[in-house]
């Protein structure tokens, strides 16, 4: 299977729900299954990156990683592994077309 890379560097594909209940961030248009979960609407990657500023994932920006980035930490991982994440995305993101 192709990768699907989220807007945020996730890859999508790799998440249990792919092709079950959801395909990837683009496809769904920023509405993940979790919004609820963290109170908000539609992705707050998705939101910056395809609609406000019109580019498709957060590697096109000059400000990545921005703080949406370390503010978006999951409560079950050490500011290391965080941090660890983090780069890895921006890496990614970086190297895409």
């Amino acid at each position: 299977m192709e990768k699907s890379i989220g807007v945020c560097g996730c890859i999508c594909s790799e998440c249990r729900i792919y092709n079950k209940s959801c395909d990837g961030c683009h496809a769904i248009k920023g509405n993940a299954c979790w919004l609820d979960e963290v109170g908000l609407d539609i992705c707050d990657f998705y939101e910056c990156a395809m609609i406000k500023n019109g580019i498709e994932h957060c590697g096109k920006c000059n400000e990545i990683p921005c703080n949406k980035f370390w503010e978006n930490k999951n409560p079950k991982w050490t500011e290391e592994q965080h941090r660890k994440i983090v780069e890895e995305r921006v890496k990614m993101l970086k190297v895409l077309d």
